[in-house]
């Protein structure tokens, strides 16, 4: 199986989920602003919520997503405050074509006084953790 992690993040808290996922699959966490030009059969992509909404890069990035190439995405992310995964991604994704994974995965971010800390050694466990759990998905 092909995978690739791709993240766009502002302050670290993102990139620190993408490393943990990249190191638990087996490849490298690269920024959105690295193209997916070769086939995958998995990408994993994160981003945090900014304001209400998806940051314009990481919307500009799955713009770019060619379907033929991008079989199925996996969203993940970090937020000071939304307690849920962001469904703008998703949305976007599916419009496109490309298929979205049944879950996502969202842990706190550090933002100003809140979440000191985060994501921590346990965000980045649950992070690898479920990245484990998509590819075992992917390949029943």
């Amino acid at each position: 199986m092909k995978i690739a992690v791709r993240f766009y993040s502002r302050s670290g808290n993102t990139q620190k989920v993408a490393e943990a996922i990249a190191k638990a699959v087996g490849t490298e966490a690269k920024e959105t602003a690295v193209s997916v030009n070769e086939p995958v059969d998995l990408l994993f992509l994160g981003g945090s919520v900014y304001w209400g909404g998806i940051d314009k890069n990481l919307r500009a990035f799955i713009e770019s997503l060619d379907p033929a190439k991008v079989k199925c995405v996996a969203t993940f992310g970090t937020s000071a405050l939304k307690k849920e995964p962001d469904r703008e991604a998703a949305k976007l994704l599916s419009a496109k074509g490309i298929k979205v994974a049944s879950s996502a995965f969202r842990c706190d971010g550090a933002f100003a006084a809140f979440h000191k800390g985060h994501p921590d050694e346990a965000d980045l466990k649950a992070a690898a953790a479920f990245a484990k759990k998509i590819i075992a998905e992917q390949k029943e």
